[in-house]
């Protein structure tokens, strides 16, 4: 019998705040959320391997004026994750199978919005660019 403890390396990434007030770009997202949540996996029971999971995670509310309308939690990387709360109820599904189908812009949706390239989404990123590299 082995114990195996699997630690996730801290890294220096900064923290990423950001608002968006392009109302064409937030609500691409906001409907990619939505078509995640409204075709849930159906992976209950399976055994997932979740490979390279940082542990980054995007949490965002949308608002109308002052009025937040919903709220979201987007799990980037490992196995992706989704939760939307709106009207005091909340839906969560992982993004693989029918929610992947569904929502396949997610991802590039999510990066338009908080101005990043798409590959940036689920990589932890570090001050350190190049890291090792020699001239």
């Amino acid at each position: 019998m082995h114990r195996v403890l699997h630690l996730v390396e801290p890294t220096r990434g900064n923290a990423l705040s950001k608002t968006q007030h392009n109302a064409t770009l937030v609500r691409a997202l906001f409907r990619q959320l939505c078509a995640a949540v409204s075709h849930p996996s159906a992976a209950k029971g399976a055994t997932l391997h979740c490979p390279a999971d940082f542990g980054i995670v995007y949490l965002g509310t949308f608002y109308d004026g002052s009025r937040a309308l919903a709220k979201f939690s987007y799990g980037a990387s490992g196995c992706e994750t989704v939760s939307l709360t709106a009207g005091g109820k909340t839906r969560t599904t992982m993004v693989i199978g029918a929610a992947s189908a569904a929502a396949p812009k997610l991802r590039p949706d999510l990066a338009a919005v908080l101005g990043v390239p798409r590959l940036a989404i689920a990589r932890p990123l570090t001050g350190a660019r190049n890291a090792g590299a020699t001239r």
